[in-house]
């Protein structure tokens, strides 16, 4: 099931330590919403008149409730079927920063892609990983 009429948006945090592997940030969705104890990133549906990067800004700030300073470094437009599309930006930050559970979201956490693997992902960023590991591969 898909929320919006108009398709979604979310920011896919990125940490690139030098000499290290990358790590995101991902939150662990409540029991209010759909894919309940998945873990994926903060983000939801594009409101009527919404760019999908100010959804995705203001789905950060009402799951996470923080909005750090940031660089978005690509934009991935997921099909899910039926017309409707995801936007995933991945955005990079010069730090891991504190994210908190304020709506929607039950946990948060950095992981690697490795370690991420390991973890009962939503259907979406499950796709956006093995799409990723699969360029990595590839590139």
């Amino acid at each position: 099931m898909h929320w919006g009429a108009n398709g979604g948006a979310g920011l896919l945090f990125r940490y690139a330590a030098p000499e290290a592997e990358a790590r995101y940030l991902l939150t662990r969705r409540s029991r209010l919403v759909d894919e309940a104890g998945s873990w994926g990133i903060p983000g939801g549906a594009i409101r009527d008149g919404e760019s999908p990067e100010q959804a995705a800004r203001r789905e950060v700030l009402e799951e996470i409730g923080r909005l750090p300073p940031y660089r978005v470094i690509d934009v991935e437009e997921q099909d899910c079927g039926g017309g409707w599309r995801f936007h995933i930006f991945t955005a990079d930050v010069e730090e891991p920063f504190d994210a908190y559970s304020v709506r929607e979201t039950d946990a948060t956490g950095w992981f690697t892609l490795t370690a991420a693997q390991d973890l009962l992902l939503h259907p979406g960023l499950r796709r956006w990983l093995t799409e990723e590991a699969t360029a990595d591969t590839n590139g």
